[in-house]
């Protein structure tokens, strides 16, 4: 049975729960009640090193118990590793890549009555801890604050030498939005490995937050060729030819649903 359907409230559930229900959905395992007795575990610990009143000294604390004494780090030998995206897998090893790393230390700082916020900046996802002039950026992945000039590098690196830091860059993210970044990054990392399957797992749970995206059909309708589905994937494709009848990619498609036609086989 699936933890997310469409009509799941993104906002009333707690962000790292709904992590452990995207992980649990992903590999057909029951890994939800573990995850959620590790994070209160978890929670537990942190409390002992957070302990002073003042906001500044709290952040402080708390960073340095997660990055410190809790062991949490970023994965830098095996960051496209599937395990790093799922969240009860990211728990057990204590490392993974920005997003889940992000959402387990958000998930505390929330805990600890710390004001902080996801923001989904391109290639990159990072945390805002604190409020007000006591606001800083860090990178969930190396514990590290970023000055604008730093973000200004990273965003650059990312979208080009022409791109410019703007205050859109820098907007906290919802909890949808960042359950589909989790998302699209652990079908990447699913490609990547030939875990085919699994990936397409994470394909239809985008479309479970956005069902009427084109391009996450398309990439559903690719992931089904090679799973050997030749109806849904010319299903699928075709469907994102009538809606995107002008993308660059379109004509290569159109060949791809002629292959997927001829090896259709014929009924007597």
């Amino acid at each position: 049975m699936r933890n997310l359907t469409p009509e799941t409230d993104f906002e009333q559930l707690e962000l790292a729960m709904l992590a452990l229900m995207v992980a649990e959905d992903v590999q057909d395992e029951p890994v939800l009640l573990p995850g959620l007795h590790a994070l209160a575990e978890l929670r537990l610990q942190v409390s002992q090193w957070v302990t002073a009143e003042e906001e500044a000294e709290r952040i402080e604390q708390l960073r340095s118990a997660f990055f410190g004494e809790l062991g949490f780090h970023g994965d830098s030998d095996h960051f496209f590793q599937p395990e790093n995206c799922l969240l009860d897998q990211v728990l057990a090893k204590r490392s993974g890549i920005p997003v889940s790393l992000g959402i387990v230390l958000i998930h505390l700082a929330r805990s600890l009555a710390i004001p902080v916020a996801g923001i989904c900046f391109p290639g990159h996802f990072m945390i805002r801890l604190g409020t007000g002039k006591l606001a800083r950026i860090l990178d969930p992945f190396s514990g590290e604050y970023l000055s604008r000039a730093q973000l200004e590098l990273r965003l650059r690196g990312s979208l080009g030498d022409l791109a410019r830091l703007e205050d859109k860059h820098l907007q906290a993210a919802d909890q949808r939005e960042i359950i589909e970044r989790l998302l699209n990054v652990s079908k990447g990392s699913q490609v990547q490995a030939g875990e085919l399957l699994l990936a397409l797992r994470c394909s239809e749970l985008l479309l479970c937050l956005n069902p009427d995206d084109p391009y996450e059909v398309r990439d559903r309708g690719l992931l089904y060729e090679q799973l050997e589905c030749e109806p849904w994937a010319a299903e699928d494709l075709s469907f994102f030819i009538e809606q995107c009848p002008s993308d660059p990619v379109v004509g290569l498609l159109k060949e791809q649903l002629a292959r997927l036609d001829d090896r259709a086989p014929t009924l007597h």
